[in-house]
């Protein structure tokens, strides 16, 4: 039986996380698990955004359960001799979680300074780092 593309995608997107696709057999709702990941592969012509955040949120309930990170790789099938891009996605909480960083220094007026440094806040002429709720 010859090797499906979609197959062959789902095989290489379980190699970038480190890990193995799973049988076909399995029947599950993942397509690979590794120490750090859970993943879904999708290989597809369109895939909605709409789609591709339920999708998002699903692999990252599910990689909760497990204590990894979900993620969900996209791989757009444009035709052939046609190179596309291999997406990751995954939320912004599973972001935050994966890689922890301060949050960035953000004045009055929405300007963001590059980590590690801090806004004037002109109000006060203070470069002391504006409060973390500032983001929300």
């Amino acid at each position: 039986m010859p090797d499906r593309p979609w197959k062959a995608e789902e095989r290489r997107a379980a190699a970038l996380c480190g890990g193995t696709r799973f049988p076909a057999n399995v029947g599950g709702p993942l397509d690979f698990e590794t120490e750090r990941y859970v993943g879904q592969v999708k290989h597809v012509q369109r895939l909605s955004l709409a789609g591709l955040e339920r999708l998002a949120v699903e692999v990252e309930r599910l990689g909760d359960t497990r204590g990894k990170a979900g993620v969900v790789i996209v791989k757009r099938r444009a035709g052939c001799g046609h190179a596309t891009a291999r997406l990751v996605v995954m939320t912004d909480e599973g972001f935050r979680r994966l890689a922890p960083m301060e949050p960035p220094c953000v004045s009055r007026s929405g300007a963001v300074a590059p980590y590690g440094s801090s806004v004037t806040n002109r109000s006060t002429n203070s470069s002391a780092p504006l409060a973390a709720n500032a983001l929300s």
